[in-house]
């Protein structure tokens, strides 16, 4: 058996493997001498069937079997031994198949496999990239007021008053009446909590001009600010929506009860509650905590849009060659659907693109020596399960639970997966900003999410 390289071109090479007669015959009776030792055929004992029957029974399908497991193994070894940096695994030659295959007559078989081969680039544009712009949003009072009242109403308290005011929550009894305006039998009668704000502004004094008790009659279809389907569903509580015609339009509605949040007080309980046992006590370190919570926001906010640009300068400026017609039929051999020549070349581009970024990753990756420890797996993982529960203002939750719950992350082998990814990721950007030269601009936020929405609107052009 002899196996071969033959250079296609720069990106894409022949391994040819010459299998030999004699060599095939040894592998394939040895396989046949311990199919025949297992198998239970009709009329003999297990191991004890005639090699003949196995062979006419069997023995295609294990010449078969030998010679893909042969060919599989020869050309990963080939591969491995010559050091051959290669994209995507080896795929059959053009016109390469095994086929008429007898175990009667056994003969050479000469194959062909087809390699992609990595580019070979560098990355000497970090050297001499131009400057890339990374922006400060500024924390300005407004901001700040608007925070401490978002979390002063998170943990609101409640009164129960007897009139109505624009922010209240009103709880209304709401009966469907007949023509004659009587309460019509097997109408609607339910129970529906509803904001002040959404009534509609024609119909809001009335409202305001409520006390506990009161009733009045109305469309209720009309008084709020939502479509017909959206008051039956979530004021009238009607669970089908296939009887909404049945529905009349006269109801009388009973002010049961009138809900005011309000912001909860700057003393002791709120700050416990808020920020936990270690966090702010006092108003002033309520601002300096909220403070530092929004520049890391807006930090985060700002580092995918230099992520972007830095992403796109080196895409732009890195589009070395790669081996298109070799990677387009590997597409189609492996898609586990069945994919026409038209849906390869439209979804090729994104696969390219995707592709040159691993290779970009995997080199620095490689010359920098990154890796992704266990212990910075772990730590992410835990580092992300308080910020999803902090998310939810859910801050005082025992260590026992929370140390539970990262372990079951880390049983998830794709949560780990991405998560790996992103460390490797998180350090191959941190390299690329140490290595280009970074301008902080200072910028409004309403600048900011203008000029992100616009290049969005661009990137989906």
């Amino acid at each position: 058996m002899t196996v071969t390289q033959e250079k296609v071109n720069d990106l894409k090479s022949r391994v040819v493997i010459d299998l030999k007669k004699e060599d095939l015959e040894l592998k394939v009776n040895t396989e046949l001498k311990k199919v025949s030792k297992k198998v239970a055929l009709k009329g003999f004992r297990a191991g004890n069937a005639p090699m003949g029957l196995v062979k006419k029974m069997y023995g295609n399908s294990i010449l078969f079997e030998e010679i893909d497991k042969v060919l599989n193994e020869e050309v990963h070894k080939f591969i491995e031994e010559n050091k051959l940096n290669i994209l995507a695994q080896p795929i059959p030659a053009e016109g390469q198949t095994l086929s008429n295959l007898d175990i009667n007559n056994i003969r050479d078989v000469n194959f062909a496999f087809e390699i992609g081969h990595a580019p070979e680039f560098n990355l000497s544009y970090l050297d001499n990239a131009p400057a890339f712009n990374k922006y400060k949003i500024e924390v300005t009072d407004t901001m700040l007021n608007e925070e401490v009242a978002r979390v002063r109403k998170r943990f609101a308290k409640y009164e129960y008053p007897e009139t109505v005011e624009e922010k209240d929550i009103l709880t209304l009894s709401i009966e469907e009446l007949d023509e004659t305006g009587v309460v019509k039998e097997g109408g609607i009668n339910t129970t529906s909590s509803v904001l002040v704000e959404l009534v509609k502004p024609e119909h809001k004094a009335q409202f305001l001009s409520l006390t506990k008790m009161q009733s009045f009659e109305g469309n209720v279809f009309e008084l709020f600010d939502r479509d017909r389907e959206g008051v039956a569903k979530h004021i009238l509580n009607v669970a089908d929506l296939s009887t909404l015609d049945a529905i009349g339009d006269k109801f009388k509605l009973t002010l049961n009860n009138i809900t005011r949040a309000l912001p909860a007080d700057l003393d002791e309980e709120f700050f416990q509650k808020a920020f936990g046992e270690g966090g702010a006590k006092t108003e002033a370190e309520m601002h300096d905590n909220i403070r530092k919570d929004l520049d890391s926001y807006f930090e985060g906010r700002t580092d995918v849009v230099l992520v972007n640009d830095l992403y796109r300068g080196i895409m732009d400026n890195l589009n070395f060659p790669l081996p298109e017609d070799f990677l387009k039929r590997w597409i189609k051999i492996n898609n586990e659907q069945e994919a026409t020549d038209e849906q390869v070349e439209n979804e090729f581009p994104t696969f390219a693109k995707q592709l040159r970024w691993q290779l970009i990753t995997s080199l620095i990756s490689r010359e920098q020596n990154f890796e992704v420890t266990s212990e910075e797996l772990e730590e992410k993982v835990r580092i992300q399960t308080f910020q999803q529960l902090y998310s939810y203002g859910l801050k005082n939750f025992g260590e026992d639970w929370v140390e539970s719950f990262v372990q079951k992350q880390l049983k998830d082998k794709e949560y780990v997966r991405k998560t790996h990814d992103q460390l490797l990721d998180d350090k191959v950007f941190g390299y690329i900003k140490g290595k280009v030269s970074l301008l902080e601009q200072l910028i409004s936020l309403e600048v900011f999410n203008d000029m992100v929405q616009k290049a969005n609107e661009a990137d989906n052009a």
